[in-house]
């Protein structure tokens, strides 16, 4: 404490004027230690955001659509959640439905996708099949309710 209250300028502790109280020389030190420490935190957050701006491996498997006006006509054929089977097992398909739930920890996601009762999990791992980082925080911040397509390859739980 004693270190703290000999870096103040004599300004500030009245040396001219009137000594400073024990109570005082502590609140100001208080408030230079606040002060360095948002310092410190904002070089932090400066440095957090140089991590996550390195190379999107999944740029463009991802993202928000235009708006559709109906201007062009998508060949698009969806698959309904509650047609899903183990003749899917293995192929590739196409599924509209809202987001009911999501998890993130870490490099991994878990998506529960409805349509209408009937949902189905999706899992997406940061690093396989070029999915990144960056796809998977994009994954965490689409809001509960909203309509999501996905496209990916059905895979079979073993638990059953």
């Amino acid at each position: 404490m004693s270190t703290d209250a000999a870096n103040i300028p004599e300004a500030e502790t009245g040396t001219d004027e009137k000594k400073l109280s024990k109570k005082e020389l502590n609140k100001l030190a208080k408030q230079a230690k606040k002060a360095e420490l948002k310092k410190n935190s904002t070089q932090g957050q400066q440095e957090n955001q140089g991590v996550e701006e390195e190379e999107d491996i999944s740029e463009g498997k991802y993202g928000n659509y235009e708006l559709i006006q109906s201007s062009e006509r998508k060949t698009i054929t969806f698959t309904l959640v509650n047609k899903l089977d183990e003749s899917y097992d293995g192929k590739m398909v196409w599924i509209r439905g809202r987001l009911h739930t999501s998890r993130v920890k870490g490099k991994t996601c878990f998506v529960v996708i409805r349509q209408q009762i009937s949902t189905v999990q999706v899992a997406a791992f940061a690093g396989k099949d070029d999915i990144s980082k960056q796809m998977i925080k994009f994954i965490e911040k689409v809001s509960k309710e909203s309509i999501v397509d996905v496209a990916d390859c059905i895979m079979h739980s073993t638990r059953y």
